[in-house]
């Protein structure tokens, strides 16, 4: 990897970071989230399916803590909210079965979406980097719990007396 990739690389983590942690420090009371790995993504041309040498960088942050349906307008408001003072551009789904929240920030994009069984999950992403050598530039550490079979347990199993109830 040369340097200057290697630069950008660090750039781009620093930002999904800054996006990311834009979501834990807008909800009150706090709820449990947990790190998938940062994962470099590589575009690919429309017609020819051929790599185009540019790549994203991209993490999702699940949300463990068990959320209330009828808690879901209160989390998006409050995320919502926190995103437009930093000055952020927001617009979302108001779906009543997968709800979505998009930021635009000058750096990149983050998007919460609550999915089936309330899978709450955090995407950030950074646009306009070269294609690295590796969909995992900066390793596969994750901090989500393993299941019994062995993958990746996203499910919101944390209870809340306010977010739970």
């Amino acid at each position: 990897m040369n340097d200057d990739l290697a630069r950008d690389l660090l750039a781009a983590r620093a930002a999904v970071d800054e996006l990311l942690d834009s979501a834990p420090a807008a909800l009150t009371p706090p709820v449990v989230w947990a790190d998938g790995p940062y994962v470099a993504v590589s575009h690919e041309h429309a017609f020819t399916r051929e790599p185009d040498g540019t790549a994203h960088l991209e993490k999702r942050r699940y949300l463990l803590t068990r959320v209330a349906e009828h808690r879901y307008p209160e989390l998006l408001a409050q995320l919502g909210r926190a995103w437009r003072e930093r000055g952020w551009a927001v617009d979302g789904e108001d779906d009543p079965v997968v709800p979505v929240l998009r930021a635009k920030s000058p750096f990149g994009t983050a998007e919460f979406r609550i999915g089936f069984a309330g899978n709450g999950t955090l995407l950030a992403r950074v646009d306009g980097l070269a294609a690295p050598d590796t969909s995992y530039p900066f390793g596969g550490d994750s901090t989500v719990p393993i299941g019994p079979d062995g993958s990746m347990d996203t499910m919101p199993r944390r209870q809340d007396p306010f977010w739970s109830v």
